[in-house]
C-alpha cells in the first residue's frame, strides 16, 4: 500500500484460518485476520494483494471525487441518459411550488432550496425507482409465474439488490439511474434468486434462459456502477 493509505487491522477469535481485505468508502483497508496469525503472515497476504488493493483505493478515490456539488449545470443520470440542473433565481415571482422538477431535458431546482439538494433528489430517485421497479417485477412475474412476498425500495449504496431467505426483494433506489436494460438484469437476478438461492452454474443457466445476453449488463454495472450516486 502507499504511504497515503490508511489501515485497520481487525483480529478475530471467531474467525479460523483466512484473512480478508475491504477497502471502505474513504480509502481505509480493513483488515480481518484470524487472533493468532502472526503479523508477518499478514504483511505477506498483503503483498501479495498489492495490484488489487492500489487498484480499489484508486477507484475509490475517484469515487469521492465524482460526488456531486449540486452545481448548475452538472449533469445527473435517470434511466442510463445525463440530464444538466437548472437553478432557478427565485427573487422573482415566477417561483414553482415544486422544489425539484424534472422536465424531461433537464432538472430544475428552485434556488431558495439549493441547500437540500442532495435530500430532494434522494426523494425524487425514490420515487421514480418505486415506480419503475415494480412495474418491471410485474412484468417479470407474468414471464416466470412467480412472486416475492414484497418489494422494497432501500437506500443500500453498495449493493444494487437482494433477495431474502422468505423471498422479499429489495432494490437501491440508485439502480434507477442505470439504462433500462441493466435495471431488469439487476431485477431479474434476484428474480431468479427466489428459486436458487447461490450463484450456482443452474442459478445462471435460469439468468440466460431470459436474458440471454445479461453478461453485458453485468459488465456496465462493473464499469459503471460507480456514477449511480450523488
Amino acid at each position: 500500500m502507499d504511504k497515503e493509505s490508511r489501515y485497520e487491522l481487525l483480529r478475530s477469535r471467531k474467525r479460523k484460518k483466512t484473512i480478508s481485505l475491504q477497502v471502505k468508502r474513504d480509502g481505509t483497508v480493513v483488515i480481518q485476520a484470524p487472533h493468532h496469525t502472526p503479523k508477518s503472515e499478514i504483511e505477506r497476504f498483503i503483498e501479495a494483494k498489492k495490484s488489487w488493493l492500489r487498484k480499489q483505493i484508486n477507484e475509490q478515490r475517484e469515487r469521492e471525487r465524482e460526488k456531486k456539488s449540486f452545481a448548475s449545470g452538472e449533469t445527473f443520470l435517470f434511466l442510463g441518459n445525463p440530464y444538466p440542473l437548472v437553478i432557478l433565481d427565485t427573487c422573482g415571482g415566477d417561483n414553482p411550488r415544486v422544489p425539484l422538477t424534472f422536465s424531461g431535458y433537464h432538472f430544475v431546482l428552485r434556488g431558495d432550496r439549493a441547500a437540500e439538494a442532495g435530500r430532494l433528489f434522494t426523494e425524487w430517485y425514490r420515487e421514480r425507482a418505486g415506480e419503475h421497479i415494480p412495474e418491471r417485477i410485474r412484468h417479470f412475474s407474468s414471464l416466470l409465474w412467480s412472486y416475492p412476498r414484497s418489494v422494497r425500495i432501500s437506500n443500500a449504496a453498495c449493493r444494487w439488490g437482494s433477495c431474502s431467505a422468505d423471498n422479499r426483494l429489495f432494490f437501491s433506489w440508485r439502480l434507477v439511474m442505470a439504462p433500462p436494460p441493466v435495471i431488469d438484469y439487476v431485477i431479474l437476478h434476484e428474480f431468479v434468486h427466489m428459486h436458487e438461492k447461490s450463484h450456482s452454474r443452474r442459478f445462471w443457466n435460469l439468468v440466460e434462459d431470459v436474458l440471454p445476453d445479461h453478461g453485458k449488463h453485468r459488465l456496465w454495472l462493473r464499469k459503471n456502477g460507480h456514477l449511480l450516486t450523488l
